[in-house]
């Protein structure tokens, strides 16, 4: 591709397969014009074929004329996957470009892909920055959705939802908090939570300490692990889906010191799994996620079904916002719908280092579409995203106006999403 999407507009690019699209190819720019009385060639070419032996002129095409400046055409996409639309001017086939559409099964064409962070701390704990502020960060920076996670505290991911309220933003800031356990040093993010585990606990120390011993008088447990930290992890977990959360398990081979979590445990939490999501990519280097990762694939050959979130686990250094994310394909973007989509494999975790393409991890049909959406659909998204954030900030910051021009700026994204659907 290359200049294509400097050039030129197409839309849609996400397609339902298997039905009638219309398309169209809007230049940017004299430069990119096409000639009024010139014919153009419209070649469909499906990536999970291949041209050769018989060569492109095999796929269908169509001829068209511009019609108010634009290339407008129909066609069927047959089958999930991404499509190459390739423009030539004829007579002399001279190539315009490449053009990319991904077409999709009914199922992911009604889901929306938001991009988000489940796992992130502020000055309320061990972080740098004030909720608030570390929300319109997240917003800069191209997200859809956030989550504040303190340690031990619910309270300032109540905090930002509260400075922002009555402001028309579009980011999503959902609850959350990392909880610890009493005696149990396994982390674990409640997402989404109406009211803070941490609390229940930290409250009532002896009621934890009974029901805990009470489920680990029930667990098998070889002698090498832990039975208390699994049966309190069992407590959370189930405290969490009370609080209708979303019991995330969290980087168990982060380094500190040596791995966070013994590798016997981890082998046991994934052969009975009590949680509802494995925080696959997540910290801030390269070879605690490769372990993950790799144990996530380990996991997976022998059958087990593990849903997957990226997060970032930043304390306010913006940079760990673009390194590990999640894209969540969810009919709405609320507790309800983004975790129903993690739980039903609808996620895939992103790690992105700086001057690097991304790597994306999860189901391999996720993966693919999301590979397409991280070229064609998220910069663009990204650079909506950007002046809404900054906006955020300076509110955030006591700059009472900018709250009137965030007014102006809400729903840019969403339109945006449908245009790139066809849904407008």
């Amino acid at each position: 591709m290359g200049t294509e999407q400097r050039d030129y507009e197409i839309l849609p690019i996400v397609l339902e397969s298997g039905k009638n699209s219309r398309i169209r190819i809007r230049p940017l720019g004299k430069h990119a014009a096409f000639a009024e009385d010139a014919d153009y060639l419209v070649r469909f070419l499906p990536m999970d074929e291949s041209a050769e032996p018989a060569g492109e002129d095999a796929y269908p095409g169509v001829q068209v004329k511009p019609e108010g400046g634009c290339l407008r055409f129909e066609h069927v996409f047959e089958g999930e996957q991404e499509y190459y639309i390739r423009v030539f001017r004829l007579p002399e086939r001279a190539v315009v470009g490449t053009f990319s559409v991904y077409a999709v099964e009914e199922d992911l064409y009604l889901r929306n892909p938001y991009r988000g962070d489940f796992h992130t701390h502020t000055f309320r704990s061990d972080g740098a920055q004030d909720p608030a502020v570390v929300a319109a960060n997240y917003r800069k920076s191209g997200f859809d959705f956030t989550t504040i996670t303190d340690h031990h505290k619910w309270a300032p991911s109540e905090e930002a939802i509260r400075d922002y309220r009555g402001v028309p933003i579009d980011l999503k800031i959902f609850h959350g908090e990392e909880v610890h356990g009493f005696d149990n040093h396994i982390h674990m993010i409640n997402f989404g939570g109406e009211y803070s585990v941490n609390e229940l606990f930290e409250k009532d120390r002896e009621r934890y300490f009974s029901e805990v011993r009470g489920i680990e008088a029930g667990l098998s447990v070889p002698e090498d692990v832990n039975a208390f930290e699994v049966a309190s992890c069992v407590w959370i977990t189930r405290r969490i889906r009370e609080a209708h959360g979303l019991s995330i398990f969290c980087h168990p081979f982060w380094i500190a010191d040596v791995y966070h979590v013994p590798l016997r445990m981890v082998d046991f939490l994934f052969r009975i799994w009590p949680f509802d999501a494995f925080e696959l990519i997540g910290g801030h280097e390269a070879e605690s996620n490769n372990l993950q990762t790799a144990y996530y694939s380990q996991a997976r050959s022998r059958g087990r079904t593990v849903p997957v979130v990226g997060s970032s686990d930043a304390h306010s250094d913006t940079v760990y916002f673009n390194w590990f994310s999640t894209i969540v394909f969810a009919e709405k973007m609320d507790v309800a719908s983004v975790s129903g989509a993690v739980k039903d494999l609808y996620s895939v975790a992103v790690e992105q280092y700086p001057g690097e393409f991304p790597r994306v991890y999860g189901p391999y049909r996720m993966v693919k579409f999301a590979l397409f959406l991280l070229r064609a659909y998220f910069p663009a998204h990204a650079g909506l995203c950007f002046e809404e954030g900054r906006l955020m900030k300076e509110f955030a910051c006591g700059d009472g106006p900018a709250a009137e021009a965030l007014g102006r700026l809400r729903g840019r994204t969403e339109a945006f999403l449908k245009r790139c659907y066809g849904r407008a």
